[in-house]
């Protein structure tokens, strides 16, 4: 079924949205999930709480992009479970970043930081060929290892720590030219 059709299903308030929305993109949000928390039993949870999710927001809101909207809700119910079960650890991804990204949460600028941050990152991947962004978005947002980006990129694990230390220097540098504050 089309992404189109699952959002209409939610639209109706049928329980078969839930049910297509599983046919389609289970597998790709349990593995979503699961490179956060990498706990299986998390990441179902995880999955069912983006089903509801999904169904409390759709209506008011018609997804562009459904995958999108889905991975979305995903990461960040993992993040904030994992944030839980950390209880106040900083995911070892957020600490790579840490020299790219200012981490002022406890600003009131935060917001609109956050905005421009997103921004220029967006501008920023736009300027990579298309294997350094998928790597990129492999490591930074969809939380793959090391070892599974080699796998994935036909690459060994040194060449994809050295091809991340690259592009976070590229990205520290990128930011400072575009004023924002690291």
């Amino acid at each position: 079924m089309e992404d189109a059709g699952i959002v209409e299903l939610y639209f109706a308030r049928s329980e078969t949205a839930i049910q297509e929305t599983d046919r389609k993109y289970g597998a790709y949000l349990h593995q979503v999930a699961y490179n956060i928390l990498r706990d299986i039993s998390d990441t179902e949870e995880i999955v069912n709480d983006t089903y509801m999710g999904a169904w409390g927001a759709i209506p008011p809101t018609r997804p562009n992009n459904f995958k999108h909207f889905l991975s979305r809700i995903t990461r960040n119910l993992s993040f904030n479970r994992l944030s839980y079960l950390k209880a106040g650890k900083r995911h070892a991804l957020f600490v790579e970043l840490d020299e790219c990204i200012p981490d002022r949460q406890n600003e009131v600028e935060h917001l609109w930081e956050t905005k421009e941050i997103g921004i220029a990152l967006n501008r920023f991947l736009k300027t990579l060929d298309d294997k350094s962004c998928a790597v990129f978005l492999a490591r930074y947002y969809y939380s793959y290892s090391i070892d599974e980006l080699a796998k994935q990129y036909r690459l060994s694990a040194r060449q994809v720590k050295y091809l991340l230390s690259k592009m976070r220097n590229e990205l520290r540098i990128y930011f400072e030219r575009e004023g924002v504050i690291v």
